[in-house]
């Protein structure tokens, strides 16, 4: 079997891509990148400054400059992407081109439960009634649907422990 040079972990956020993509890095002997935390040392700012500085569109641009560098990287490397960063048809088919994908499903009121207890907020969730919370991920996640199903691979977010089940060929 031919391992691919670097795996990207898409999905939506709370989905436990960073935790995930840290333990197949360590199981396959891969460098692991937090694309996120990657572009918040970039930038000197963290993702919500960004936001709020410079805007949304302003953050995919730095989104899509670091996956035009990722073709630099000459160790194999599991990147765990922001949940909008496959969200575009353009960085979902250079992700493919770099690598493969593996998208780890979430349902609504597991990313609730998982936001009520993250230590960061989330840019685009801030302030938003529980009520309103939930339609807006609702809304969000079937819109992104469509890219993060493009990878070769889906994983429950909810059983993403284990990746004895997780398939490498390219």
């Amino acid at each position: 079997m031919k391992k691919p040079n670097h795996l990207f972990i898409v999905g939506f956020m709370a989905s436990g891509k960073s935790t995930f993509g840290k333990r197949v890095a360590i199981e396959l002997g891969y460098q692991f990148i937090d694309t996120d935390k990657e572009i918040e040392r970039q930038e000197g700012k963290t993702i919500p400054q960004i936001f709020e500085e410079e805007g949304e569109q302003y953050f995919r641009r730095l989104e899509m400059k670091f996956l035009k560098s990722v073709s630099d990287f000459k160790v194999n490397t599991v990147f765990s992407t922001g949940g909008g960063m496959a969200c575009n048809q353009y960085r979902i088919n250079r992700m493919l081109n770099l690598g493969k994908l593996i998208y780890l499903e979430i349902d609504v009121k597991s990313v609730i439960n998982r936001l009520k207890n993250a230590k960061q907020k989330r840019p685009l969730l801030s302030n938003l009634s529980e009520d309103d919370l939930s339609k807006k991920i609702n809304s969000m996640l079937n819109k992104r649907k469509k890219y993060y199903e493009q990878a070769s691979q889906s994983i429950s977010a909810l059983n993403a422990k284990k990746i004895n089940g997780l398939s490498l060929d390219r």
